[in-house]
């Protein structure tokens, strides 16, 4: 701004970028982008694809829950529905614990699902490779990861597939739908390592070729 009046109670401004409003009492200004922006970054907000989120408050729908089976075979699973962790002992069987992830840390997991564009995903992400392309090659591997996710947004529940075994195109490697639900998981995954009710499971015994 370039000039302030003060004269009896009532303020005048002028500002380069905006127009302001005139009242007795106060200022009330137009909305701006600039002003959008500038209170984003006092309360923390941030904008994923287009829609603003904000961490300090519950943005997250009421009914957002997941059940993720993920590893070699898909043997370990985290599931938010029933409040379960499953851990795969490999030789030694499974083990399935009580585990409920607190609610900021659901709000966490919510806004990474809207970052990673989850709910775009392919149902079965190996059905977009092409097998009849001409003078492509196609690389497979056993045994292979699963990544499977069972999610409810919005009244809305669908199941996303990806078996990490292939097949993808050797000269290119998975597509990028791969690469954002393992993110995804990886995420999720990465915060259960790291609880105290993950460190006291037992541990696995033997392992995968």
């Amino acid at each position: 701004f370039y000039c302030l009046n003060v004269k009896s109670g009532t303020f005048f401004m002028n500002y380069r970028l905006m127009d302001i409003i005139r009242v007795y009492g106060g200022i009330f200004m137009k909305k701006h982008w600039f002003l959008l922006a500038c209170i984003m970054l006092m309360t923390g907000c941030q904008a994923v694809n287009g829609q603003i989120l904000n961490a300090n408050e519950s943005d997250m729908p009421g009914d957002f829950n997941f059940l993720i089976d993920y590893g070699i075979c898909g043997n370990n699973r985290i599931d938010t529905y029933s409040g379960t962790f499953t851990k795969d002992l490999i030789i030694a069987g499974t083990e399935t614990i009580d585990f409920t992830i607190p609610a900021d840390k659901m709000r966490e997991i919510y806004h990474a699902f809207a970052e990673y564009e989850v709910s775009g995903l392919p149902d079965d992400i190996n059905s977009e490779i092409d097998l009849n392309i001409a003078g492509r090659s196609y690389t497979t591997h056993e045994p292979y990861a699963v990544y499977a996710l069972t999610y409810t947004c919005n009244e809305e529940t669908r199941t996303i597939v990806c078996n990490d075994g292939g097949p993808w195109y050797a000269d290119s490697g998975p597509p990028d739908t791969r690469g954002r639900l393992v993110a995804f998981v990886t995420y999720i995954t990465e915060y259960i390592y790291s609880t105290e009710d993950y460190k006291n499971m037992s541990p696995a015994e033997g392992g995968y070729l």
